[in-house]
This record gives C-alpha cells, sequence and structure tokens, in this order.
C-alpha cells in the first residue's frame, strides 16, 4: 500500500509523466503477470530507457511501488507483488501473488472480478482460502490484524505487509503477537477489509492512475472507520 505524504509533487520526470507510467506499469501486470521491460516501457513512451528509470525510480519516491534494492526493475507495484508473496489469487483470467491479504483484495477490486485467495492464517501452518464471489468476500467472520501504524509502513513495506495477517478469532492474534513479540496494532473485519481494498484499488486499471493527496487518503481512511493514532499519517 502507497502512503503520500505531503503537497502534490510535480509529476513530470524528464518529459515524462510518472502517473501514466504507473499506470502502464499497474495494466501490463494485470494484463501479462508480470511488468514490461523497461525497454519496452521506453519504445511505448517514446522516451529513452534512462527516462523510464528516473520515472520508477520517482515513483520510488514518492511510494508510488518499490524497486529491487539494486536493479531499477519494480519488485512490488501495490496491489501487485512481483515475486512470491503470502497469498496466490486465483481469477478465472490468470494468478496473481500479493504480499498481504489486502492487497490480495485489491487485485479482486482492480480487476473487478471473483476471486479465489490462498494464504495462512498468522503466516503459519493452518491454510485458508479466502472467496470473492458477487462483490462479498467469504468466509467472512475472520479477522485481519495490520501490525505496523500507517505511517510506518514504507519504512519497511515488505516487512509491513507480511506482518499483516488473517485470524479465526481476537484471542489467535493475541496470542500470536505474544510469541511473536510483535506489538498489536489495528483488527479489521474482512468485510471491513474488502470495502478499504475496493476504495483504495479500486480504480487502479479501470481509470488513468494517479499520486492521492495526503487529504484524499485520509478521507479513504476515514470512511471505512479507521481512525485514532494508528492510522495518523
Amino acid at each position: 500500500m502507497r502512503i503520500e505524504q505531503g503537497a502534490r509533487y510535480e509529476n513530470m520526470t524528464d518529459g515524462l509523466d510518472i502517473e501514466a507510467l504507473r499506470g502502464a506499469v499497474t495494466r501490463a501486470i494485470a494484463a501479462k503477470g508480470f511488468a514490461p521491460g523497461n525497454d519496452e516501457l521506453a519504445a511505448d513512451f517514446g522516451v529513452s530507457v534512462g527516462a523510464i528509470e528516473s520515472g520508477l525510480r520517482s515513483l520510488q519516491s514518492r511510494h508510488a511501488m518499490l524497486l529491487h534494492p539494486h536493479v531499477c526493475k519494480p519488485w512490488v507495484v501495490h496491489p501487485f507483488a512481483l515475486a512470491p508473496g503470502s497469498c496466490w489469487v486465483e481469477t478465472e483470467r490468470r494468478g496473481y501473488w500479493a504480499n498481504c491479504l489486502y492487497c490480495a483484495l485489491g487485485i479482486a477490486a482492480c480487476l473487478k472480478t471473483d476471486a479465489s485467495i490462498h494464504t495462512r492464517l498468522g503466516g503459519e501452518a493452518e491454510a485458508v482460502c479466502f472467496t470473492v464471489r458477487d462483490g462479498r468476500i467469504e468466509p467472512s467472520s475472520y479477522l485481519f490484524h495490520l501490525a505496523v501504524p500507517a505511517a510506518q509502513w514504507w519504512n519497511n513495506v515488505i516487512y509491513a505487509c507480511s506482518s499483516f495477517q488473517p485470524f479465526r478469532a481476537a484471542a489467535d492474534i493475541e496470542d500470536w503477537c505474544e510469541r511473536h513479540d510483535i506489538s498489536k496494532g489495528a483488527v479489521l473485519t474482512l468485510p471491513q477489509l474488502w470495502g478499504f481494498a475496493q476504495s483504495w484499488y479500486g480504480s487502479y486499471v479501470s481509470e488513468p492512475w494517479r499520486i492521492r493527496s495526503k487529504a484524499e487518503i485520509e478521507a479513504i481512511f476515514a470512511a471505512h472507520g479507521l481512525t485514532g493514532e494508528f492510522w495518523r499519517l
């Protein structure tokens, strides 16, 4: 998940519209299951590979995607993971990796499709499959725990996503936090999480992608009851 802080940034880098670049990468992953190469993007946008790399780095600096540490290549383009994550999302057309259940639901939301999401409770031994059918998530009785406060997600977004896990009951969350020495954070119902994913990711493929302002992010949080210190940016 992306957190954008401060005023809106200038969205042109080396003559390249970085919002359009992010949108193109997202749609390509949705269509093919992997990101296009920088040379392919350069040809599509009519710019140099250097301009594409500058644009990708600019997107990373704005918390709009994550690149590999030592090469200018997308690693995570939320909601899609480009390496195996904790969730496998099966749709009628193809499958996708996601780094947490929230992002997995984001894939179903942005593709506007039914999906089967395979993961494990607490990232441990017990496998579970959640299904999105006709705009609903089942089984809906589970809970979703987020250990890292929103303002800290991008300090280490891979860790943050890995610590966001589903559980059967509130007591299981308490036990999991104690056993792993992880602070208890926010707890959402699955219908609440699904609604949040729809609001955040629902337009990522069907509409031009753009960077949200801090005020827009806070409004989405508030619309789903995500208030208090944990959600403060």
